[in-house]
């Protein structure tokens, strides 16, 4: 029997497939017809579901599209903290008007970390329902997201504390506010990834180091809910819970700004926590639901410009938000802005699986984009305290800095974090990947587990 998320393959890939991973199997390839077809074997099926689940692509160990998009993502976050000016003046006059929509344009970076939430709903939704059925199905999850989580960003608050000890007393000689945090509890709430909450008090070191984690911290407690819940609600459950997640997001996080306000200084709570942040996680869960139809799939292959008119017609109302309301805290913004986002990202995700020849394919499959989304993770945790270091070495040697410096400042910036995140990559993270990746959701044909480490590797 077909598990009930099974994208149909041709029969003779079936037959195929079946004989290379049948033991002892010496039956000549199979010619059969329709009505003679042999009952399917369940191992085999597993496999070879394991083999076609994500796309029916040139599926090898990573999803290009994927890791450009990726890409995308930390580079919308990077070009937001580097490079964004005051984007909420009137425009007055043609060069002024212009100056206005870049400014406006590029402080929608944050977005950035929106396209983060639902390629996280859809990459680790999606493997959570292809393992559902799985003997160690939570087990391999959370020892998994241990080995690509933890160790990196504990050892990013380790690193703090070093910095602090060696160096603290030049830092805080040339940046007001001291190095916080400086109590237990503060080290306690960023162990325990309750830093969303607002429980931290950041100084201007403190805050560039930690201030990113806010949303790793909602991606863990993410983590904690998505895998009951795709575990043991049906298909139709799990249709009706998530639409409901997305209908409730909106109204929880305009209840949350309105009863929690927060200083001009601090981020809003309804940008923060999880479960007003879960419409986007929900629509990843549902764009791979979606993406696991074949009835989805096959129109897609039929409609795809259908598709792509959608996409056009959700980036005009993301260019309306950017005009009128960019501001990440607005009304409209917080109400159906995120909502809207999200969905649009969706969008530009399933065209860039969906539709190899297309534009979005292209431009997420490019070399450069790619490697910055291999590189993500690390990426993102040190980028923006690494510009505030070069920006405080380059002032106590030369004085104060202007726009020009500030933007070869920012370059710099950029190139060391890609430097560091590389070799973080290379002797870090992907070996501690690997170690995760020791652990199987299924073990009873050896051959899956193996197709299963190269499809999903340095991804869950």
């Amino acid at each position: 029997m077909f598990p009930e998320n099974f994208t149909p393959v041709r029969w003779d890939a079936y037959c195929g497939v079946s004989k290379r991973i049948r033991v002892g199997a010496s039956a000549p390839s199979c010619r059969c017809k329709p009505a003679e077809r042999p009952a399917l074997d369940p191992h085999v099926v597993r496999l070879i579901f394991s083999l076609f689940h994500v796309a029916n692509l040139r599926t090898s160990k990573r999803v290009p599209e994927l890791d450009g998009l990726r890409g995308a993502a930390i580079l919308l976050v990077v070009i937001v903290h580097y490079f964004s000016f005051n984007p909420y003046g009137r425009a007055g006059g043609l060069i002024q008007s212009f100056d206005v929509i870049i400014a406006r344009t590029i402080s929608m970076g944050w977005t950035g970390v929106d396209l983060f939430f639902v390629l996280s709903g859809f990459l680790i939704g999606g493997i959570l329902l292809d393992a559902r059925d799985s003997p160690h199905y939570f087990k391999t999850f959370y020892v998994r997201r241990f080995f690509r989580i933890i160790p990196i960003y504990y050892g990013w608050i380790a690193a703090y504390v070093a910095l602090m000890a060696v160096a603290g007393s030049f830092l805080r000689a040339h940046v007001a506010g001291g190095a916080v945090p400086d109590g237990r509890h503060q080290y306690l709430v960023l162990l325990l990834f309750l830093q969303n909450f607002g429980l931290l008090g950041h100084s201007v070191i403190a805050g560039a180091w930690f201030w990113p984690t806010w949303s790793v911290a909602v991606e863990e407690q993410f983590y904690l809910a998505a895998p009951s819940v795709i575990r043991f609600l049906s298909r139709r459950a799990l249709y009706i819970f998530l639409f409901l997640v997305i209908g409730a997001a909106p109204v929880l996080r305009l209840w949350v700004h309105y009863h929690f306000p927060v200083l001009n200084t601090e981020l809003d709570y309804s940008y923060m926590l999880m479960p007003c942040r879960a419409d986007a996680f929900a629509i990843g869960i549902l764009a791979a639901l979606l993406w696991r139809s074949a009835g989805f799939r096959a129109w897609l292959g039929v409609h795809g410009r259908a598709l792509a008119g959608i996409c056009a017609a959700w980036l005009a109302g993301v260019a309306a938000l950017v005009h009128w309301y960019p501001a990440y805290n607005s009304i409209p913004m917080i109400s159906v802005g995120y909502t809207w986002i999200a969905c649009f990202y969706a969008i530009i995700l399933i065209l860039a699986i969906g539709k190899p020849g297309g534009a979005v394919a292209r431009f997420t499959r490019m070399g450069w984009l790619r490697e910055f989304g291999r590189v993500s993770y690390c990426f993102y945790l040190i980028h923006l305290v690494l510009r505030l270091i070069l920006q405080i070495l380059v002032r106590a040697a030369a004085g104060p800095t202007g726009p020009g410096e500030d933007v070869g400042i920012s370059i710099a910036a950029i190139a060391l974090s890609y430097g560091l995140a590389r070799l973080s990559w290379n002797y870090f993270e992907y070996p501690l990947l690997r170690r995760g990746h020791a652990y199987h959701y299924y073990d009873d044909v050896p051959a899956l587990a193996s197709v299963e480490a190269a499809h999903k590797m340095e991804v869950c």
